[in-house]
């Protein structure tokens, strides 16, 4: 998929993922059905591609190399303008080989779209500069909620069971 624009990018990933959806995924119970699959964010990072895939069964940051990408099922450290991120390699036969960082998994505790789409533009806001390009329709900037809750946290180290369990998103204090 290298040399391909955005939005094209966007489209084609979402096409794959909800063929993924309807073929793999309709009825497991890790599928939140208020969700639909979106490409969030994607834009050049470096030698690559770069954005957020949402779906009913996760998040993951997801980078699309010009060239060199991670064998399938390898570990490795790619740098992005706020710091070194681990990816998987991982390969769709649609889209061919690609890295993935899992966000979230599953996405039971987003209440609806509109929040998991919110969530991806945080994370991709804190992982890349901010640019025009990243900026999220109608942000709310509200004090309570996930959200803000991910900006308090963000700077907090969480121990893996409280990544797994989400802890960032919450402003428990026994989460850690």
């Amino acid at each position: 998929m290298s040399g391909t624009d955005a939005e094209s990018i966007r489209r084609h990933l979402e096409q794959v993922f909800q063929r993924v959806h309807v073929e793999r995924m309709q009825n497991l119970s890790l599928v939140h059905p208020a969700l639909t699959v979106e490409a969030v964010g994607f834009r050049r990072s470096g030698a690559a591609h770069i954005g957020v895939l949402i779906t009913p069964w996760s998040m993951n940051l997801m980078r699309l190399p010009d060239a060199d990408p991670l064998p399938e099922g390898v570990t490795g450290t790619r740098e992005l303008p706020r710091g070194p991120v681990d990816f998987v390699g991982a390969r769709e036969d649609a889209i061919g080989a690609y890295e993935t960082c899992s966000l979230f998994s599953p996405m039971l505790r987003f209440a609806d779209q509109d929040a998991a789409r919110a969530v991806a533009f945080e994370a991709l806001l804190l992982l890349l500069q901010e640019g025009s390009d990243l900026t999220p329709p109608n942000p709310q900037r509200s004090g309570a909620g996930p959200l803000a809750a991910l900006r308090r946290n963000a700077d907090r180290d969480f121990d893996r069971r409280g990544v797994l369990r989400g802890a960032f998103l919450h402003d428990d204090s026994d989460s850690r």
